[in-house]
């Protein structure tokens, strides 16, 4: 039936001429209005019944649309951001910091120590103006100004940079360094957009090499030098450059088997540290180092020096660097000298003290040698001339030398290939030294050996064969110091009962003195504390004096300082009174009780250069000292 309709449908449509009635219009849709009460509207009862359900409805409905609003201020966030971003950084003519750059140009290489020119230039090629532009530089260590200043950073306000504003910068800058150094420069250029709270930040790095070390050093050693031997060191350093080297140090290291005897100047620091402050152009600084060098045969031995200046660390940075070897070779005939048993190429030594001196020698040739002598001269005014004593040799006083022979000391009749052999002397120091005036200090004794041989073999037929040596005794300072209690006499009026009796109050004066002899001394102090029952009071003499007192511990420090040399002999003794206060108890009762313990006395010989101490016993009430005391006034009484 269906399909009947349908193809008789097809053929109205194709039939030719076919007509249809005209379609009926429809008419306009218009919803019928009714009135719907919402639900606050409903019946009370109504209400009642739903109220939770409503509740729960309304606020799904409000977290739905605050999620809602959420996601579009996410989304708003997002696009503004991105917005923003590719604004700056699109590369836009708009406002990019890619149109903002810093070109840096200069020379490649410079010379140590020379100035040279670096040339920086910022453009801004945005459409809107740089604000509150500055530009940084940061400076590698051992940079300075053409003028001399150091140079760590350097800032430079640029004010706004306009659009399409370009500024120059030039910097003329001085380098130390070793050759072959590199030396960056970096530049920070800190700005803002207008109308913008951001800061943003373009570097540049420009690099350059030292070609040339603005120092020159030389380091000058012997090519070969004896087991035993002395040896100089000469080092030179010299500016190359035009601008002042500025807190300049040397250092130098030894190789093993080197002893330092001394230099000329003297390092600032033990023995290998010289403080050489400024050089400028063409200054020249020179060293001297004396020293023996020992080592196997054939060895060498490498010394190195540096010179620059200290970096943050504390550790030398160099602008130069030198280093030279020396070869070892065996003595023929060695000689080594041992003072009071040490092999020491200085020594201290005391007055009084007995100075024993030790030759030891040894053939170290395969032939042997013949008619050997050794001498022996004693130099210096504080050893007792009458006090030498030569073991199998003699002294001759009218040229201060000990001399040993074949006819004194068959051993040097005829000395065997690898054998060996002794000699010994003595002498004491004088005491006390020959202190008369101011100047007369610093004591020392030198001993000068010898040794001389005539060869054998074919090589040294007939040939002199040597070894010499050198040592130094220094004498130190002795330093004395003593103490006493006073009452009666002294620079402090005191009070109270003597002897003191148990409750009453009694005050003494503490006198503390030094004395010290040969050479200068520094950093005297003197440490003590008080018993408990003790107080330490305000009266000082002389008034000034550098005396501490903490009251938590109850220990006193005189900081003396330096104490020159013949103190207490031909000057006064450095002497200090302040005043304690004693009140005994019941237990004190026929004792004599302590007022200060015992001090420690430390001080520094600066001519030695060795730290000494000394003690001054504990003081008591005893008033012994006191000239104006009778007696029987040391123990106390209730």
């Amino acid at each position: 039936m269906e399909s009947n309709n349908l193809e008789n449908l097809k053929k109205k449509l194709y039939q030719k001429d076919r007509k249809f009635p005209d379609r009926l219009e429809r008419e306009n849709y218009r919803p019928e209005e009714n009135e719907t009460s919402l639900y606050w509207q409903k019946e009370e009862t109504e209400k009642n019944d739903n109220n939770i359900g409503s509740f729960a409805v309304l606020k799904k409905s409000i977290f739905g649309r605050l999620k809602f609003f959420l996601y579009l201020l996410v989304i708003f966030v997002v696009l503004a951001g991105g917005a923003a971003a590719y604004i700056m950084y699109s590369g836009s003519n708009t406002v990019s910091s890619s149109n903002v750059s810093i070109d840096a140009n200069g020379p490649i290489y410079v010379d140590g120590g020379q100035p040279a020119r670096f040339n920086f230039t910022i453009r801004n090629q945005n459409s809107v103006s740089l604000e509150a532009a500055d530009l940084i530089f940061d400076f590698p260590p051992n940079t300075y100004s053409s003028e001399g200043a150091s140079l760590t950073r350097s800032r430079i306000t640029l004010e706004d940079l306009e659009p399409g504003a370009i500024v120059n910068k030039s910097l003329d800058i001085v380098f130390f360094g070793l050759e072959n150094e590199e030396k960056k420069i970096i530049a920070n250029l800190e700005y803002r957009f207008a109308e913008s709270n951001a800061t943003f930040v373009k570097s540049k790095d420009y690099s350059v090499k030292i070609s040339k070390s603005p120092l020159g050093l030389s380091l000058t050693v012997p090519k070969d030098a004896v087991s035993g031997q002395k040896i100089s060191i000469k080092i030179a350093v010299i500016s190359n450059s035009e601008s002042t080297a500025k807190n300049l140090k040397m250092e130098m290291k030894y190789p093993p088997g080197f002893r330092f005897n001394g230099a000329e100047p003297s390092p600032s620091k033990g023995n290998s540290v010289w403080t050489l402050g400024d050089l400028g152009s063409s200054q020249k600084s020179n060293i001297t180092v004396e020293g023996t060098i020992e080592g196997e045969n054939s060895e060498e031995r490498t010394f190195t020096a540096a010179v620059g200046t200290t970096g943050d660390d504390g550790n030398l940075k160099p602008f130069g660097t030198a280093s030279e070897k020396v070869a070892i070779k065996k003595s023929p005939l060695n000689l080594t000298v041992f003072i009071n048993g040490k092999d020491d190429s200085i020594s201290s030594a005391y007055t009084g003290e007995m100075i024993r001196v030790d030759l030891a020698w040894v053939n170290n040739l395969s032939s042997s040698i013949k008619d050997a002598q050794i001498e022996l001269e004693i130099k210096g005014e504080a050893y007792d001339q009458r006090s030498v004593s030569v073991t199998k040799g003699a002294y001759r006083s009218y040229d201060n030398k000990a001399v040993w022979n074949s006819t004194s000391l068959k051993d040097l009749a005829s000395i065997a290939p690898g054998s060996s052999g002794k000699a010994q002397l003595g002498f004491s120091i004088k005491n006390p030294l020959p202190i008369y005036k101011q100047g007369n200090k610093d004591f020392s004794i030198s001993i000068e050996a010898k040794i001389i041989g005539l060869g054998t073999s074919d090589e040294f037929e007939n040939k002199q064969i040597s070894d010499s040596l050198k040592k130094e005794i220094k004498i130190g300072s002795k330093l004395q110091a003593v103490g006493k209690t006073l009452h009666y006499s002294g620079a402090l009026k005191n009070s109270g009962d003597v002897p003191p009796k148990v409750g009453e109050e009694t005050t003494y004066t503490i006198v503390w003195s030094l004395a010290n002899n040969a050479n200068d001394l520094s950093d005297a102090k003197i440490t003590a504390s008080l018993p408990p029952y003790v107080s330490k009071e305000s009266l000082i003499s002389p008034e000034g004096s550098d005396l501490q007192f903490d009251e938590k511990n109850a220990t006193l420090v005189w900081n003396v300082g330096e104490v020159p040399a013949g103190t207490g002999i031909i000057m006064p003794a450095k002497e200090i009174s302040f005043q304690v206060s004693f009140s005994p108890n019941l237990t004190q009762v026929g004792e004599t009780p302590v007022l200060v313990n015992k001090a420690t006395v430390e001080a520094r010989d600066t001519f030695t250069e060795e730290n000494m101490s000394a003690e001054i016993p504990a003081l008591t009430v005893n008033l012994s000292g006191d000239p104006q005391s009778k007696g029987g006034d040391d123990k106390v009484k209730e």
